[in-house]
């Protein structure tokens, strides 16, 4: 077969001699360490749930470390220095992920966190709707500061103090 040749391949049915249509490939957020899926659902975006820039570090601590398929030990003197926080600040945006329902808790006297499954995962979709059911994770919650709307300062006149 000469290279300047180019042939049409088709799939074709080999019952009934039909050619049939490949389906759509799923597209998957890549970062290079495997994928995370992201649901979009009819949960609030992250951008509008008010969070600390201590709540993002945390949150990335714990994808980092496995906590996107797995519930994953944290252990606040640990991740403080690592994400450059205090250790009261590390507990305190602990608590303020698990009130927003985007960290699971295992148990309450655990020091064992996961990422809510309907917010992310690492792995594939069927362990994906696997973890929902077992975990039965609560719907994500903007914090209050998120939903008040903002409230405008008075304009002083030119001359006033």
């Amino acid at each position: 077969m000469s290279a300047g040749r180019r042939q049409s391949l088709a799939l074709v049915n080999m019952d009934s001699g039909e050619v049939v249509t490949p389906r759509p490939r799923t597209p998957h957020n890549f970062d290079g360490k495997g994928y995370t899926l992201e649901s979009y659902g009819s949960e609030t975006p992250l951008y509008a749930m008010g969070l600390t820039g201590a709540q993002w570090a945390i949150l990335d601590w714990i994808r980092e470390h496995g906590g996107a398929s797995a519930p994953v030990r944290v252990k606040p003197a640990e991740v403080a220095p690592e994400v450059n926080l205090t250790e009261g600040t590390v507990k305190v945006s602990l608590a303020g992920l698990v009130e927003h329902n985007l960290l699971l808790k295992t148990s309450p006297r655990s020091a064992a966190y996961q990422l809510t499954p309907r917010r992310y995962w690492e792995g594939s979709g069927s362990s994906q709707v696997t973890a929902c059911r077992r975990l039965d994770p609560p719907s994500v919650q903007p914090a209050a500061q998120a939903k008040a709307p903002k409230k405008s300062k008075p304009r002083r006149a030119s001359g006033e103090s």
